[in-house]
């Protein structure tokens, strides 16, 4: 299963067929085998070194609000996990 994040298109090397794409600030090189008409702007999915998938603008904007609420959660995670290990070694070095 592949489980992908848009990205957007950035910079486009059409002579190694290579594009560059943005995730949240991390660049990414994909080769453009699949997709050989995509454009700087547009959103892509990247697998395996391979844009394999162009999304539209709003398809890319659904998914990443849905990856900002998926990550929001797992932060919140964290924290509620790592202060459950802080108190349960204070209980410990209190016995």
């Amino acid at each position: 299963m592949c489980i992908a994040a848009p990205a957007q298109i950035v910079e486009i090397d059409k002579e190694e067929n290579m594009l560059f794409a943005d995730f949240g600030g991390a660049r990414q090189k994909a080769k453009m085998d699949l997709l050989p008409d995509v454009e700087i702007g547009d959103y892509v999915l990247i697998h395996a070194g391979y844009a394999i998938e162009k999304l539209s603008e709003e398809a890319a904007k659904e998914s990443l609000e849905a990856w900002e609420e998926l990550l929001d959660v797992l932060e919140e995670e964290d924290r509620e996990m790592e202060q459950a290990r802080r108190e349960h070694l204070e209980s410990l070095e209190n016995q």
